[in-house]
């Protein structure tokens, strides 16, 4: 079981009310730690104190945003919590590396370059398998990887993140059929430090009411429509197929994204052939 039980309360509240202002005591509420010894844990386990984080992870949704919308850049500052643009700019530059101006343009030049070259549907996807699906909300109970994404692409047998959550299924009596396994891909890799990307995998819980173990979270996946991407393959591509669909595919239709994380459902996650591992893709849009 994962070490860090405390966090999972913080990560949820944190993350739901990315836009709103907490208090730092408020967040060390959840943990049942002494505000200064759950700073001091935090700080271990993220690299960085709470207001740091909280301030990064507003900046990179607003790079998501700027990157996917030509929605105004004061206009997105503000949303992120910023009063004006000169501050956003500095905060951004601090944390991306570039003025949000600059960021802006350099994903307007890809998206137009891709425009000009015929795009071959990778291998794995069917030019059948794209489907638009409306999804009701659902909640999982799930584990955290922190790392880059070619870490833990997905439900990789013997993972620690797969034998905690098998381990959490013997504990609750589940049975495999009656649970999907979800992947949350809750960062883009060109945008969010490679050691700082967050995976959560987890299985879906339905209305069950049982305490939930130490090392877990829950969290909702939000309803609304989605295109589903069908794939088939091995979990390890599953990077490089994001980056087609994100960079590249969405480039060349008329389908808008929506600032919210992607997630996949993985169809056979126990089967033992690579190349028969089914995973939808569930990629939000508006």
């Amino acid at each position: 079981m994962p070490k860090t039980p405390n966090l999972y309360p913080v990560w949820n509240k944190i993350e739901k009310q990315l836009e709103d202002t907490i208090g730092l005591n408020q967040i060390a509420f959840f943990t049942g730690y002494s505000d200064w010894h759950f700073h001091r844990l935090f700080k271990s386990i993220q690299g960085e104190n709470v207001k740091e984080y909280i301030r990064r992870l507003r900046i990179e949704k607003a790079a998501y945003e700027l990157k996917i919308t030509n929605f105004p850049i004061l206009e997105i500052a503000i949303e992120a919590g910023f009063s004006s643009h000169e501050s956003f700019s500095k905060a951004f530059k601090r944390v991306i590396g570039s003025t949000p101006s600059e960021f802006r343009k350099k994903f307007q030049k890809k998206k137009n370059s891709s425009k000009e070259i015929h795009q071959t549907i990778p291998d794995g996807i069917s030019k059948f398998g794209f489907q638009i699906k409306t999804i009701k909300t659902f909640n999982i109970a799930y584990v955290r990887h922190i790392g880059s994404y070619e870490e833990l692409p997905g439900p990789l047998p013997k993972s620690k993140e797969v034998l905690s959550i098998q381990s959490l299924m013997r504990h609750w009596n589940l049975l495999y059929s009656n649970h999907k396994w979800i992947g949350i891909s809750q960062d883009d890799p060109d945008i969010s430090p490679q050691g700082k990307i967050r995976f959560d995998l987890g299985i879906t819980i339905g209305s069950l009411t049982k305490p939930l173990p130490e090392g877990f979270g829950i969290q909702t996946i939000p309803s609304g429509k989605y295109l589903q991407i069908r794939y088939q393959g091995c979990y390890e591509n599953l990077p490089k197929i994001y980056h087609w669909i994100l960079n590249e595919y969405f480039n060349t239709t008329n389908w808008k994204l929506k600032n919210q994380p992607p997630w996949e459902c993985y169809l056979n996650p126990l089967e033992i052939s690579d190349e028969k591992r089914i995973t939808d893709i569930y990629i939000p849009i508006r």
